[in-house]
């Protein structure tokens, strides 16, 4: 018998077994994960944000033509059941709820089958039921890396199903003791999720004594005697300034000399605002999620903030995102019956491709021109087409071999081996640079007369000024124009030093 045999028949024994997940769940004083995800505000802004953000970003299928080409598919069983996953649910809430049950319980379960009321060409007549993992009470039969079945006891006065493991889909994390579960990081959060609770218990207790309970009434020992009927018309005046009377909030009088003194701490002596910070932030890294996300602002600022963002879809939600497409491309893809050159991925380039502005400047940079037709824009912004509007509109200082993007500004480029351009230099061309050139004559010398020197003319001005002249006017390429005029702009403003030096 080989080793692997031997090892087979220890986690894969022929009698039927059964594993208890009871021992998985976390119990903290008296409250499972999902009684403390609805009465525990700080795991569940932490929850909520992991699942809501990973939901908004939307599953896209592809077919792998070669490794350097893909084809978006649209219209296939495999992206149509993550969109529409039963009668009940769209795509968006069925991944909140897969990423939200992976933050509370590091366990979720999908129920995958056929069922004869679903559209046969949409669907293949397959749909997605998922199931909170706290109604997968046990597994039983299979081994220990694989069980046969999932015990299901929903708690609704119901008995229980076996579910074909077959039939269920599993994410789960990384567990040291099992190695077909995880294990919910809501035990990591033990001691701070049971100190928030006792925290929050006396806080309300000393709102619901009125908020007296840290102060007490001083009356001197030489004041004179009060009788009962003196001492019970103090205590029903005193309630009137307090929780709920009528004086509540205004300044009591006191009587006899009597003094309010305080035995306890205020709100920032006890460092409630600081604890509470701590809480949360305690819950944001077990989550691997950056305090300044989910609101604790004390160091941002725009440019960490900037950086928080991209980390959000790399380092905090890159490792799920990444372990729900495995799962879904290795498991859910061929039991649907999806083509082997198909595959889901998370459109997580349109989360860190900036915001709108950022991507024009970019493309525009890269691209060198323009890169989006007036067609196409108006079609982003929901508007109708118009006529002419599929070809791209050229700026005048955009070229192929001159201006690097429309954004650009400054001398165009010059050839690479610095050979000399051919310009026309015909009678419209030169009629315009003496134009050109009595107008600059005429400014640079009143400025002259005003004081001022040749670097305080804005050369590049007059550079682009004839350059626009030569390519609309004399109808030179704007290369040639750029550098006709960036000769002539040299020579003048060497001609004007030469002429302020001899004043």
């Amino acid at each position: 018998m080989g080793l692997w045999s031997a090892l087979r028949n220890v986690f894969q024994p022929r009698y039927s077994i059964s594993f208890d997940l009871s021992d998985q769940m976390a119990v903290i004083q008296g409250q499972t994960e999902a009684e403390l995800f609805k009465t525990q505000p700080h795991l569940r802004t932490v929850i909520t944000f992991l699942a809501r953000n990973v939901a908004q970003v939307g599953l896209k299928e592809f077919e792998r033509v070669s490794d350097t080409d893909r084809q978006r598919v649209t219209d296939d069983v495999l992206i149509n059941l993550l969109k529409q996953p039963n009668g009940t649910m769209t795509g968006y809430e069925l991944m909140r709820q897969l990423v939200a049950d992976l933050a509370l319980y590091d366990n979720a379960y999908w129920v995958v089958m056929q069922t004869p009321d679903r559209d046969a060409d949409k669907f293949g007549s397959w749909q997605i039921q998922p199931i909170p993992p706290c109604w997968v009470q046990a597994k039983r039969d299979g081994s220990v890396f694989q069980p046969a079945y999932y015990r299901v006891y929903p708690n609704l006065g119901t008995s229980y199903y076996d579910v074909p493991a077959d039939n269920m889909l599993v994410f789960h994390g990384w567990n040291p003791d099992d190695p077909t579960q995880g294990v919910t990081p809501v035990r990591a959060l033990k001691d701070i999720i049971d100190e928030q609770i006792q925290a929050w218990s006396y806080r309300t207790q000393v709102w619901k004594r009125g908020g007296r309970i840290g102060s007490v009434l001083v009356r001197p020992k030489d004041a004179p005697e009060w009788n009962d009927a003196d001492r019970e018309r103090f205590k029903r005046g005193w309630k009137e300034f307090t929780d709920r009377g009528a004086q509540a909030g205004a300044t009591p009088l006191l009587e006899d000399g009597m003094e309010l003194k305080r035995l306890g701490f205020n709100a920032r002596e006890e460092e409630f605002s600081e604890v509470t910070k701590l809480s949360l932030s305690t819950v944001a890294s077990v989550y691997h999620v950056s305090p300044v996300m989910v609101g604790i602002l004390d160091n941002a600022n725009f440019s960490n903030t900037k950086e928080f963002r991209k980390m959000l879809y790399s380092e905090t939600l890159g490792p799920t995102m990444r372990m729900i497409e495995d799962r879904i491309n290795t498991f859910l893809a061929p039991k649907v019956g999806a083509p082997d050159a198909n595959y889901i991925e998370f459109d997580i380039r349109s989360k860190l491709s900036g915001d709108f502005e950022e991507q024009a400047s970019v493309m525009s940079t890269s691209v060198g021109a323009p890169w989006i037709t007036p067609n196409e824009a108006r079609a982003s912004q929901n508007l109708p087409r118009v006529d002419g509007g599929d070809e791209l509109v050229v700026p005048l200082n955009v070229t192929k071999g001159g201006q690097s993007s429309p954004q650009d500004g400054g001398d165009p480029s010059r050839p690479a081996d610095g050979s000399a351009i051919e310009s026309d230099d015909g009678e419209k061309t030169a009629a315009i640079v003496n134009a050109w050139r009595e107008r600059l004559e005429k400014s640079v010398r009143s400025r002259f007369g005003a004081g001022m020197g040749v670097d305080d003319i804005k050369w590049l001005k007059w550079q682009n000024e004839l350059q626009a002249d030569l390519t609309i006017k004399a109808g030179l390429g704007q290369f040639d124009a750029g550098v006709r005029a960036l000769q002539e702009t040299e020579d003048m403003r060497t001609h004007f030093k030469e002429v302020h030096d001899a004043l």
